[in-house]
């Protein structure tokens, strides 16, 4: 993998997290918005036809919302 993909890589990470925190910062003012986001990205979680590895966005969406919601859960513990 040459320079520029893993600055890429490393960007997008930091955006994802960027988010993630975000998120779970609203998700405390408003409950129900994490659960709109959870119902709206886990529903979906299907396997690409003929790859073991193949990951499809929906499922990207899944673990990122996962991710806010354990976020959001160590921010209530930490009180």
């Amino acid at each position: 993998m040459d320079v520029e993909n893993t600055d890429l890589e490393r960007r997008v990470l930091a955006h994802e997290q960027i988010l993630q925190v975000l998120i779970a910062h609203m998700a405390e003012a408003e409950p129900k918005f994490l659960e709109r986001l959870q119902q709206m990205f886990t529903k979906h979680h299907t396997l690409g036809a003929d790859e073991q590895d193949y990951t499809d966005t929906a499922a990207y969406a899944q673990q990122f919302i996962q991710q806010v919601v354990l976020l959001r859960d160590k921010g209530r513990r930490r009180r």
